[in-house]
């Protein structure tokens, strides 16, 4: 695609949206040839000049234009376009912006009125009450736009434009010249793009504001780390760094922060305040369910009501061990209960019976997980009909969910599966919505990799001792049959899996490919994804196999994997979004759930078209478990390649077959026990290693040392 690079005037506009920035403009260029541009637009005014870059297209239905990267407006050379501009304003008419063109000439006119729009319209006669100030707003609203584009697009961000006037109003680009850092509140802006912004702007190295900002974003990080708050002294530390400064703002400026309702303070430990208040209100609902008696229809169960359910449920409760009774038992004994296995365990059978006696004493009885996925595997394995967290809980679109204290679930007893996915966000608000005589209980895997985002509560609620707890050790029979189950156990115990077959009645579904080249590796992996799996196993390369990767740089990386697997799976998908999507791609949504249209974080995606109507930036249409989704164009940039994730993303994915990078090359170092356990028990058919003996024996015996923070037991202790 050739580019395109040149000073053009806008003749006309002929689409405009301005919740997107999207645009669609007739321009000329310097030697009259007209140009149509499409792209974020919004800031250009008729008659304008400016410089634009991007890349010549053809659109099937618009013919030949250029997809607009960067346009950064000019001084316009033409009084007759500066006065018919200016005229636009409220009050200003055509002889007040002649005066003002004269008074300021064409080149600066502009930034004269932009610098004090007031004081420039009262020397032109508008004098200094209303009339003027009404004028001012006007230029205001005119202006708005183009002056964050002007702000932001010099740092590539022009992008950002239209979310930026949404998150501030009208005086946006005021708050962003004032006070770069709040940019830090918008979605997507981080410190660091305010930061530049800022010190762009002059702000000092070693200001307040700048240091504010950076305890934030350093608190914020720890939380995408998994940590709920940090100590002092590592914070510090941390903003030394950051800042690049030697000695950062000390415990009184932490205690200014604290007091001025940003940050909480436990000792010495810091929080973001809302991250604190979450933290304490789990400890004070597990409190509160700990401390009450169950209540309703349920009753500590019988061997008659081991005997109704078996009679409902041919396979509940006919050949339960031990741990799995005392798990039923404490169902209905205790208000909250927690069960934690590994795979091959017994879990599932134990849910099922938990629910086929619950049903026989007449409770109302609800399953929950975290993902579509897992619920669906949930209703399957059960015959309890699952849903997912967010579906039970009435989650309204920009709204949040409809049921919580004032108006809980409808259930007697409630079961959450996988609860080792859910972070403390999402723990504390399922937990509000739970009934005042409605028994819990969580079931999940404590040895399982942390969830995505702050907190582990469960791991946490089940290290503590202080929640009755059932550990379920035994591997039956069935389970112990498959080499991904006996691998995946001893993981757990810091041993490398046997990787041979080690008897008749043993499944081969867990293989190890050594390919110590790392480019003989990735080869490897693009054949098994795009031929010798799906012929083996009569799966789909693209929704039945994921590959899973430590890292996101290198040969073994996941954007170089991701590249090579397009390149095999669909190489002649039509492309979108400037080439860096393709139709037919396998795409991931990252950062926060979309909760308005249905999509979550880590849910697996597949592009099926781009759509607009009359040039407008144009939507996804993407699909996800048989159902359809309409992605927004400005939650684009929020997609990702997912042929190859990391396990963090994926954790909550189970699909017939895993393939997982463990080679030198592909973040070995990065590549820990909890990371390989998780990834080995996302296959349900076959899980396939490639990379080398060594760096596998390696991962099984490190554990993850990167300690999340948080004080959940400290908590429930003081209470």
């Amino acid at each position: 695609m050739a580019s395109f690079d040149a000073v053009v005037t806008v003749r006309r506009t002929r689409y405009v949206n301005e919740a997107t920035g999207w645009a669609v403009l007739d321009v000329a260029g310097e030697d009259g040839a007209s140009v149509v541009l499409v792209g974020p637009l919004v800031h250009l005014e008729d008659h304008e000049r400016a410089r634009v870059i991007g890349t010549w297209v053809h659109d099937s239905r618009f013919g030949r234009q250029v997809k607009v990267t960067e346009a950064r407006p000019l001084p316009p050379s033409d009084a007759d376009a500066l006065i018919a501009y200016l005229r636009r304003v409220k009050h200003v008419g055509l002889r007040r912006a002649a005066a003002l063109v004269g008074r300021f000439g064409p080149d600066g006119v502009l930034d004269a009125i932009d610098r004090d729009p007031a004081t420039a319209f009262a020397g032109v006669g508008l004098g200094r009450g209303r009339a003027v100030q009404e004028a001012a707003r006007s230029w205001e609203g005119l202006r708005a736009m183009r002056r964050l584009h002007l702000m932001l697009a010099p740092h590539g961000l022009a992008y950002l434009v239209p979310r930026v006037q949404e998150h501030f109003g009208e005086g946006a680009a005021r708050i962003v010249a004032a006070r770069p850092y709040e940019l830090t509140s918008v979605f997507g802006v981080g410190f660091q793009i305010a930061d530049r912004i800022a010190l762009g702007f002059g702000a000092p190295l070693e200001g307040p504001a700048r240091a504010r900002a950076g305890v934030l974003h350093l608190l914020g990080e720890a939380e995408r780390s998994g940590s709920t708050c940090m100590p002092l002294t590592a914070l510090r530390a941390g903003l030394a760094e950051l800042l690049g400064v030697s000695d950062p703002p000390g415990e009184a400026f932490i205690d200014e922060v604290v007091e001025s309702g940003d940050l909480a303070r436990s000792g010495e430990w810091i929080y973001r305040r809302p991250t604190a208040e979450l933290e304490a209100e789990l400890a004070e609902r597990v409190r509160g369910l700990l401390s009450s008696e169950p209540a309703g229809r349920l009753s500590p169960p019988s061997a008659a009501d081991f005997a109704s359910a078996v009679s409902q449920d041919h396979d509940a409760a006919p050949e339960l061990n031990a741990e799995q009774l005392a798990a039923v038992r404490a169902a209905f004994v205790h208000r909250l209960s927690l069960i934690t296995g590994g795979p091959g365990t017994g879990k599932t059978a134990t849910i099922r019976t938990i629910g086929s006696v619950a049903s026989a004493q007449g409770a109302r009885v609800m399953l929950v997980a975290p993902t579509g996925r897992a619920a669906i595997r949930m209703t399957e394995a059960t015959g309890i009909t699952a849903r997912t967290v967010h579906s039970a809980l009435g989650w309204i679109p920009g709204e949040g969910p409809s049921h919580d204290e004032e108006d809980p679930l409808a259930c007697d007893l409630l079961i959450v599966d996988e609860s080792s996915m859910a972070n403390l966000e999402l723990m504390v608000t399922l937990l509000r919505a739970v009934g005042p005589r409605t028994c819990v209980v969580l079931v999940g895997d404590a040895d399982q990799l942390a969830p995505v985002g702050a907190g582990k509560p469960f791991a946490e609620l089940v290290s503590s001792e202080l929640v009755p707890t059932a550990r379920l050790t035994h591997i039956f029979r069935q389970a112990a049959g498959s080499m991904i189950v006996q691998g995946a156990h001893a993981i757990r115990r810091g041993e490398a899996p046997d990787f041979a077959v080690t008897g008749p009645e043993m499944r081969r579904d867990l293989f190890l490919i050594e390919r110590p080249d790392e480019v003989a590796a990735r080869q490897e992996i693009v054949s098994l994804v795009a031929s010798r799996l799906p012929a083996h196993y009569g799966i789909d390369p693209i929704t039945d196999i994921q590959v899973f990767a430590p890292v996101y740089r290198g040969e073994l990386g996941i954007d170089r994997l991701n590249d090579a697997l397009r390149e095999a799976l669909n190489p002649d998908g039509p492309p979108v979004r400037g080439g860096r999507f393709r139709i037919g791609d396998k795409l991931m949504l990252t950062g926060r759930n979309l909760h308005e249209i249905g999509l979550m974080n880590g849910m697996l995606l597949r592009l099926l078209d781009e759509i607009s109507s009359d040039g407008d930036d144009p939507a996804l249409l993407l699909s996800a478990e048989e159902v359809i989704f309409r992605l927004p164009p400005e939650d684009a940039d929020r997609l990702k390649l997912a042929y190859a994730c990391s396990v963090h993303r994926g954790q909550g994915i189970e699909l017939p077959v895993a393939i997982i990078v463990a080679h030198p090359a592909g973040g070995a170092f990065f590549l820990r026990r909890e990371m390989l356990y998780t990834a080995i028990t996302r296959a349900k058919i076959a899980t396939v290693i490639v990379g080398t003996r060594d760096v596998v024996r390696r991962a099984a015996r490190t554990p993850d040392t990167g300690r999340r923070h948080s004080r959940v037991v400290e908590r429930l202790l003081e209470g």
